[in-house]
């Protein structure tokens, strides 16, 4: 209709035809713009969104971490409050036990004071004047005109000074023609003195007295078969005796102080046979560990751990270890055969069945753990 208008003319057509091309570049420039700002407003949706979920997460972790750190903090409240239980526990049982120590000394007190009380209302009460010089007559450590003579340590019978340099009578140190030679003693193989002042010598003749006094009745054969090698917590062997009759294990301290054993203080009364009132000694601490004799090992065992002088052997192993289920033990001839239970010679081990059955009953004692056995005849 354009073409076929006689009115036509080619610019205005031309300018028709622009205004139509650039309407539509127009639309189609705005639909990219939407475009665009739709894509923008979607891609900041999706920031937005992600920087939400990321301030979620670190919330989430964030008390997460407050949660975990207060559970910490109440679980070392509780670990300091179980702490404070135990050296409460402690403190306590070391109250108990020194009370206990006082309430003995204090009862023997007592009892010396009622006995020399009593004995001295007994004797009978002499009436006497004091005579100075027939006082120093009848006194062994004064002569004749009244002068004292001290002799034992520092002076002899004839009244002559002690040298306490080279132990001879008749003058003193600072007069010793031996102050500028070095003495030697051959006991201690010190300077500075002789044997005869050793104090080394005199400790060890004491220990050695002590040990002789407790070793009444010991087997000195050196075949003895209740002797026997043990190791402690896999270590070193140390020398064993096994007591059937010790309700107890007992350990030398410089034996746990070699194997760096740890133990816990604990003082309790040991006793021996007979006298139940008084101890025989006083341990010094507590230990739990491993014991292993001819290769039968038990774990976790109970130890007291004693002075030197209290034993010559290292370790008495007694029934704590000997009565575990899992042991036996037997004499065969001069040898004592340890095992396991199972093992074919305890299994098949013959017992006579015309003896009468006997059975144990287990008396608990309060001040100790020393333990004594009642038997009963079950035949009745």
């Amino acid at each position: 209709m354009i073409l076929a208008s006689k009115e036509y003319d080619e610019e205005s057509a031309k300018e028709w035809l622009n205004t139509i091309i650039n309407e539509r570049k127009e639309r189609e420039e705005n639909e990219i713009r939407k475009e665009e700002i739709a894509e923008r407003r979607r891609q900041d949706e999706i920031q937005i969104a992600e920087q939400k979920r990321q301030e979620e997460i670190a919330e989430r972790r964030r008390q997460d971490e407050i949660q975990i750190g207060e559970q910490k903090r109440q679980e070392g409240i509780e670990l300091r409050k179980l702490e404070y239980e135990e050296l409460k526990r402690k403190d306590e049982m070391e109250f108990e036990l020194q009370k206990i120590r006082l309430e003995s000394e204090a009862e023997k007190l007592d009892d010396y004071d009622t006995l020399r009380s009593t004995f001295r209302s007994k004797q009978p009460r002499k009436e006497w004047h004091y005579d100075k010089q027939n006082s120093l007559k009848d006194d062994s450590a004064f002569t004749t005109n009244g002068n004292k003579i001290l002799y034992g340590i520092t002076h002899n019978e004839r009244g002559e000074p002690k040298c306490f340099h080279c132990s001879n009578f008749g003058h003193i140190a600072r007069n010793c023609s031996l102050s500028k030679l070095v003495l030697t003693c051959r006991e201690g193989n010190e300077t500075g003195h002789k044997i005869i002042n050793c104090v080394a010598k005199e400790t060890i003749h004491a220990s050695e007295e002590s040990l002789s006094d407790r070793l009444v009745g010991e087997n000195s054969d050196a075949s003895n078969s209740f002797l026997k090698k043990a190791k402690i917590n896999n270590c070193d062997n140390v020398q064993a005796l096994i007591d059937t009759g010790s309700s107890c294990c007992l350990l030398k301290i410089s034996v746990a102080q070699k194997l760096k054993l740890k133990f816990e203080r604990a003082v309790n009364k040991i006793y021996g046979f007979g006298n139940q009132k008084m101890p025989a000694l006083t341990s010094i601490g507590r230990i739990k560990a491993d014991i292993e004799v001819d290769s039968v090992k038990a774990e976790n065992i109970s130890i007291y751990v004693v002075p030197d002088y209290a034993q010559s052997v290292d370790l008495i192993i007694g029934r704590t270890w000997l009565d575990l289920p899992h042991i036996a033990y037997t004499k065969i001839g001069k040898r004592v055969h340890i095992g396991y239970r199972e093992d074919e010679l305890f299994r098949n081990f013959p017992i006579d069945e015309k003896i009468n059955p006997v059975c144990l009953k287990r008396l608990e004692t309060a001040q100790s753990e020393s333990e004594s056995l009642q038997i009963k005849d079950t035949s009745q």
